[in-house]
């Protein structure tokens, strides 16, 4: 009889985990709905940025022109230099003044906040309002249940603009047992470092709410707020303000605007214990992304071994062509599976098939 219930009670727990899933969300994820891609994205914001903040600009402008030790007369093609080297060139500037005492405010230099600002203002300018939303993102909102665990490295509030659309609860710090978690490891449009003021001073306009992420492990909170996902809402803002968008920008930098949002990246060392299928897409992982890369080493080459459920599997879906080189650590394994190509709603049919069957 003993063994009975214990046949029952692995079975239970078989279906539990099965059900539960983790999607880890690259650029290509949001590339469906036109939200722009990195390269595109700098130059898009440069241009707002150099048309409604000038002054700011031109010093940012100068830098990138140093950095590439280009001509100052000569303007520079934004499509065409390296974003990462251009954060770690205004990181060096930053560092610079932290050292002068000079430094702008605790967030960072006026000229990487400034063009945070622009950055996070193209974002949401670019991405569909929640009634022109292409439909296989409404599809794969409608398919996600409050166990399924959503990492996203990018910026955007796509996803929860599909949420909300489908009138699903999400959470970023997993505060609601019954919301969609979801994990921003990059920082987000809405989002903001400290207390919300307006050039030193406390203001609150647009009902900031603390995420509770410092639980003894920073100093730094940070702020979230429904109303910056609506593109209306920015017209009425400039940069070095209340808002103060807290994106975690490419380059050297990285090391430092990560450690504000350091227990969302430990947590993430258990998402993958009480799961099962996991599905990357359209992240590239680059060579030199050295957390991410060192978060999916630490954790996709073993996960077939967490939860002793068997037929767990991995689902990269990516059009890159060197994904399979970039991959190629857990597409050794007889668990992974590289889809190279566009992520599309033919993939959320896959996953709701996969959920259906589980």
């Amino acid at each position: 009889m003993n063994m009975v219930n214990d046949t029952k009670i692995d079975k239970h727990f078989e279906k539990y985990v099965k059900r539960n899933r983790v999607f880890i969300l690259g650029a290509g994820f949001s590339a469906g709905a036109s939200v722009p891609l990195t390269t595109l994205l700098l130059d898009k914001a440069m241009i707002k940025f150099s048309s409604e903040c000038p002054g700011i600009f031109s010093r940012v402008d100068a830098y990138a022109h140093e950095s590439i030790e280009q001509d100052d007369k000569k303007p520079i093609d934004y499509s065409k230099i390296s974003f990462a080297d251009l954060c770690t060139f205004l990181e060096y500037i930053e560092l610079r003044e932290f050292g002068g005492l000079e430094r702008w405010s605790s967030a960072g230099s006026r000229e990487k906040l400034a063009l945070r600002f622009y950055l996070a203002k193209t974002i949401v300018e670019h991405t569909p309002l929640i009634n022109n939303l292409p439909e296989m993102y409404i599809q794969f909102a409608q398919q996600l249940h409050e166990k399924d665990v959503v990492i996203s490295f990018n910026w955007d509030g796509l996803l929860e603009i599909a949420l909300q659309r489908v009138g699903k609860l999400y959470t970023y710090d997993w505060g609601i047992k019954s919301a969609v978690r979801l994990c921003k490891l990059h920082g987000s449009v809405n989002w903001r470092l400290n207390e919300p003021n307006s050039l030193g001073r406390p203001r609150n306009t647009l009902d900031w709410k603390s995420l509770d992420f410092i639980q003894g492990m920073s100093d730094v909170e940070v702020y979230a707020t429904q109303a910056l996902l609506d593109f209306e809402t920015w017209q009425h803002y400039q940069p070095l303000g209340e808002v103060e968008p807290f994106l975690v920008l490419p380059g050297y930098g990285k090391a430092h605007d990560v450690r504000s949002i350091a227990n969302l990246w430990y947590k993430l060392e258990f998402a993958f214990s009480m799961t099962h299928d996991v599905y990357i897409i359209g992240l590239g992982l680059v060579p030199d992304d050295f957390f991410i890369r060192s978060l999916f080493l630490s954790n996709l080459p073993f996960i077939d071994s967490y939860s002793g459920v068997k037929g767990r599997r991995i689902y990269i879906i990516n059009p890159d062509k060197k994904a399979h080189q970039n991959y190629n650590f857990v597409l050794s394994t007889d668990y992974a599976e590289l889809l190279n190509e566009e992520f599309s709603i033919n993939h959320v049919i896959l996953m709701k098939e996969r959920l259906k069957n589980s």
